[in-house]
């Protein structure tokens, strides 16, 4: 295993809070297709897993799922990506791990273009050697694609790599690219979710409550065997 260390981070419900915005661009989207008023709790259960997909969960027809995918990065782009806000204490976790040597990047499954102007707009993105992210076409969204084009650009093996998510999606890509993973529960996902057997073999190093207990989590991996 190499002396390097490498951090992959998710973004929505991992580095920012964005359900206002991404609650009412989905809102604007569906209204604008004709869609049935949905209640809050489904849609805030979209937030992380690709667009595309969440309006397919949704039931919007395939012959409109451009049209909703179009009104949704209109509002998103204009008002949406700023309706949001930095998680508390995250900053400061960036700050330790580069002091300590980490190349950080971010992957996540939303627009590359979009979450490259979030971070900018937030301070953030000093910290990140790279941003991984989904194409505009959906051609890559799905997390173990961004996962595996993040690995690709930096050049960073997967043994000495972690992801740090909040959705089972990240600790499912993650895995499939050979990458361990700490959960983290401020986000979108169901924390009890990251018990399920089915994990137990997939990498999950920490299923962690904090910022603070994240930094001490990674701040160790050094000295844990490389997955699988």
């Amino acid at each position: 295993m190499t002396d390097a260390r490498y951090c992959l981070f998710d973004l929505d419900g991992t580095l920012t809070d964005p359900e206002t915005g991404i609650v009412a661009s989905l809102r604007h989207a569906l209204a604008a297709v004709g869609f049935p008023e949905v209640d809050h709790g489904r849609l805030r259960a979209l937030i992380g897993p690709p667009l595309q997909d969440g309006f397919l969960m949704l039931g919007v027809p395939e012959e409109r799922l451009g049209d909703a995918i179009h009104a949704y990065r209109e509002r998103f782009s204009e008002t949406g990506m700023y309706e949001n806000e930095v998680i508390a204490g995250i900053p400061a976790v960036l700050e330790a791990l580069v002091a300590e040597g980490w190349t950080l990047a971010v992957a996540t499954s939303k627009p590359a273009v979009f979450a490259a102007k979030i971070l900018a707009h937030f301070g953030l993105d000093g910290f990140f050697a790279y941003v991984a992210g989904a194409t505009l076409d959906g051609s890559r969204r799905h997390k173990a694609d961004v996962v595996r084009h993040a690995l690709d650009v930096l050049g960073a093996p997967p043994d000495a790599t972690v992801m740090v998510g909040d959705r089972l999606e990240d600790v499912a890509g993650a895995a499939a690219c050979g990458v361990r993973t700490v959960a983290v529960t401020w986000g979108f996902g169901d924390p009890a979710e990251f018990g399920a057997p089915v994990f137990a073999g997939a990498g999950l190093l920490a299923v962690v409550e904090t910022p603070g207990r994240l930094l001490d989590v990674l701040s160790r991996t050094a000295d844990a065997p490389p997955y699988p």
